[in-house]
């Protein structure tokens, strides 16, 4: 058995992205930091679509101890940096890897979150698995929303993050799948920038649209980002 190199280590945890197109990231992070699971006294289910190197299943094993994740991956690095870095973390038993494309996999969850590609328009990047990572191919906001509205359980929640540009896509398709939008929080990633990536949550249960949508704005670095992802980064 080969030896588990880390290349990134959190408070409770460790992961390597060596192989993975997509490295570990502000985004990933902040959307495993920031998704909520509905309440629950049993067990949830818990679905992260592309999991990539497998940092937000295993974020999500740490917040919520009675749930039991499925890490979706079509990658074949990707799925080998998941593999090994949720065999070395304290919760291999609670979360399974799943080679598929995530609208290839059955059944209802609580909570689906995902970081998704958004690359959907320009060139993509020239590494090959870093294209398949970044490009929205198969894995975009748009599809993973037109698929979690058959999915999800009654109270179920979707939550991802995706560039600000494709929020109008985004809200569209939540109408057409009849998904209620509940937490919208604008993410300023530098000051130069300003606004550019958005979290996003969605739920398909009808009470959801009876109160306004919480909308927020969080620069990342903040009182508030930390006071978000204190239990994870270890500098914080």
């Amino acid at each position: 058995m080969k030896q588990f190199e880390p290349t990134f280590r959190f408070k409770q945890f460790a992961v390597s992205d060596r192989r993975c197109g997509m490295k570990v990231g502000t985004d990933g992070v902040l959307l495993g930091a920031w998704a909520e699971a509905p309440a629950a006294t049993g067990r949830l289910r818990i679905l992260d679509a592309g999991t990539g190197c497998g940092v937000i299943a295993l974020m999500m094993a740490q917040r919520y101890a009675n749930a039991e994740i499925t890490a979706v991956e079509i990658n074949q690095e990707a799925l080998d940096d998941a593999a090994d870095n949720i065999a070395a973390s304290p919760w291999a038993d609670r979360i399974s890897i799943v080679d598929s494309d995530f609208r290839d996999i059955d059944g209802r969850y609580d909570l689906i979150v995902s970081n998704p590609p958004f690359f959907v328009n320009g060139e993509a990047a020239p590494d090959s698995s870093r294209a398949m990572a970044r490009h929205a191919t198969g894995l975009s906001p748009v599809s993973l929303i037109e698929w979690s509205a058959e999915h999800l359980a009654e109270n179920g929640k979707l939550a991802f993050i995706a560039p600000v540009e494709l929020s109008d896509d985004i809200t569209v398709q939540a109408v057409f799948s009849r998904m209620t939008i509940v937490r919208r929080v604008d993410v300023i990633t530098s000051k130069r920038r300003g606004i550019a990536r958005t979290l996003w949550e969605f739920s398909p249960s009808a009470s959801a649209g009876t109160s306004a949508i919480a909308k927020g704005l969080l620069a990342v670095n903040s009182p508030e980002y930390i006071e978000i992802t204190k239990d994870f980064y270890l500098h914080f």
